[in-house]
């Protein structure tokens, strides 16, 4: 009898340290600035990525997903009633993003738009969840990025936008007259370029802003993981 209780005693602090590793991993934050790039990486190797918490450019990826593909010279009326019925595209996008997400995953969630190059965000808004992708299924984008740790530059606020509460910077990041005054003149940020089949992940407690250079269409989802409830 006490070997059995031996062993479930054992048995129940390995599950708990599995558990609290995971929880670690989902509310690490990092503040190095540095832009990782990977292109068409082994399956096997994206969680050897992400598992740094750095911003993450996947080159050429979305050209092997099949159901991206077949919507690059589809209007977004038709793209919307596709993944509104067609439960198989939805299901294939899924699974192509399956490699990226969490251990305990609760699934993806998903939005596909289509941005002209008037599209620009006016504020950073602050990436809340614990896995964020942006992908560029057409056109280009301009996307800045700030660290975690730049927080006190951008004074941040919240604001209702799409009936959604977000964090956002107080800054209007294209106005000169506020951009030059303290503290947010001493923000710290890095620009990137997103172009055509690439795709760029956010880590949570980053800052970001996008601006369209070049019309297209864009892919944005976002996951998370039962062992979320605990961050």
């Amino acid at each position: 009898m006490q070997f059995k209780q031996y062993i479930i005693l054992i048995t129940g602090l390995l599950i708990l340290i599995f558990i609290y590793s995971h929880i670690y991993h989902i509310n690490k934050i990092n503040n190095q600035v540095e832009i990782l790039q990977a292109e068409v990486p082994d399956k096997n190797k994206i969680q050897d990525l992400l598992v740094h918490k750095q911003p993450t450019i996947f080159r050429q990826v979305l050209y092997g997903c099949e159901p991206i593909v077949d919507i690059f010279d589809v209007e977004i009326e038709e793209i919307n009633e596709i993944v509104k019925v067609n439960k198989h595209f939805s299901r294939a996008i899924k699974e192509f993003l399956e490699p990226y997400g969490l251990p305990f995953s609760t699934g993806w969630n998903y939005y596909i738009t289509d941005r002209n190059d008037e599209y620009t965000q006016q504020n950073f808004i602050l990436q809340e969840n614990h896995r964020h992708l942006i992908s560029q299924i057409t056109g280009v984008q301009r996307i800045y990025l700030a660290s975690p740790n730049q927080i006190d530059f951008l004074k941040p606020l919240i604001k209702k936008k799409d009936n959604i509460f977000k964090t956002i910077s107080k800054t209007n990041f294209w106005n000169k007259e506020e951009t030059s005054k303290e503290p947010f003149n001493k923000l710290q940020y890095i620009e990137i370029i997103l172009r055509e089949g690439n795709i760029l992940y956010i880590p949570n407690g980053w800052w970001y802003l996008q601006k369209v250079d070049e019309s297209g269409l864009v892919m944005e989802a976002v996951n998370t993981s039962l062992l979320s409830i605990f961050g």
